[in-house]
């Protein structure tokens, strides 16, 4: 489908003035642009920003997925990265913080480390 360069440069420009993907799909929207190209241009976008800002993965770090209100959870559904947790300093990286459930994970993560250290702290 060929995407109406107004409608890239419009995006372009809300998206350097730092507005979520979301927002920018509803002023497009809102402003006139076929849903389909808006659809389109959006997803594309999205599939490239997760390409090239993917999580810092090593063999040290956790990542977790959260399955978030809305989301249908199948088995084509793409594995995302929410949070990354250091193995060595237990140190957590929200990558959604945005979402609720992302917090509500992370305060039960970062206490069951809590445990596990006091533990080990008693044990050694």
């Amino acid at each position: 489908m060929d995407i109406d360069y107004n409608l890239v440069q419009r995006a372009q420009m809300l998206l350097t003035l730092d507005h979520p993907l979301t927002h920018v799909r509803e002023i497009l929207l809102k402003e006139g642009y076929p849903q389909e190209q808006v659809v389109e241009l959006m997803d594309a976008t999205e599939e490239v920003l997760n390409y090239l800002v993917p999580p810092q993965y090593d063999e040290n770090k956790i990542g977790i997925d959260i399955l978030h209100p809305g989301e249908e959870k199948t088995q084509g559904r793409k594995p995302t990265v929410d949070i990354l947790i250091d193995k060595r300093s237990g140190r957590l990286e929200l990558i959604t913080p945005d979402q609720p459930e992302t917090w509500r994970v992370a305060n039960e993560v970062r206490k069951a480390i809590k445990r596990q250290r006091k533990a080990m702290k008693y044990y050694h």
